[in-house]
């Protein structure tokens, strides 16, 4: 067993927004960063918006299953191949078709490994789906009033809502609204996702003092 699989192992034996899970959770984010293997989107405007999904992804089902059918199991690989499998599958729904922006890891004997032929199908859309829509419900008044300038149809309820799964393109956004991907997708990085993100430390989801790399 390596030090980052022994750290996670360790770390979840810890009850969820305990400290010593929080620490835990500092410290296997730092490693992950430290080690250079994650995929890097280039081209990719709201590239950082999938990182931030696959970081919020990493939290609810390191230890758990929150969001998927099974929380991580490092006997199907790493936890580093475990989220790039995630975040490729993030960045392919954003990405124009054919346009290749992945760089892609390596394992311990140097060759180039792509995660998701070691892993099953993406899974089924997660049970907090429902929660979220039923905040969605409750803040729907505070959310249509956050919007793009002189563009009040493009709030902040509506862009939460088309994305979640099955999450609508930010190409396809872009054509129905007549508004740039780069425009779109940085109002929703800045003004949308980060009240999701609240959303699911109010929950208990994410310890409310954690904060998600960027």
């Amino acid at each position: 067993m390596d030090e980052l699989t022994a750290l996670v192992k360790q770390t979840c034996q810890h009850p969820r927004g305990s400290i010593e899970r929080q620490k835990g959770l500092h410290e296997i984010i730092w490693r992950i960063q430290q080690s250079g293997k994650l995929f890097r989107g280039t081209g990719v405007p709201d590239a950082e918006e999938a990182l931030q999904k696959t970081w919020l992804y990493f939290c609810l089902n390191l230890c758990e299953a929150t969001t998927s059918e099974e929380p991580y199991n490092s006997s199907q690989g790493s936890v580093i191949t475990w989220l790039n499998a995630y975040l490729r599958y993030r960045l392919k729904d954003i990405v124009v078709p054919d346009q290749k922006i992945i760089h892609y890891s390596s394992d311990e004997n140097g060759e180039e490994v792509d995660p998701t032929d070691l892993i099953p199908a993406r899974p089924e859309p997660p049970p907090i789906l429902e929660e979220i829509q039923e905040w969605l419900k409750k803040e729907a008044h505070t959310l249509r009033r956050i919007y793009v300038t002189n563009r009040p149809d493009i709030n902040c309820l509506v862009l939460i809502e088309r994305r979640l799964p099955p999450e609508t393109s930010w190409k396809d956004l872009s054509q129905e609204f007549g508004v740039s991907i780069a425009t779109l997708s940085g109002f929703y990085q800045r003004h949308c996702f980060p009240r999701l993100l609240n959303f699911g430390i109010s929950q208990g989801y994410i310890d409310h003092e954690y904060e998600l790399p960027k």
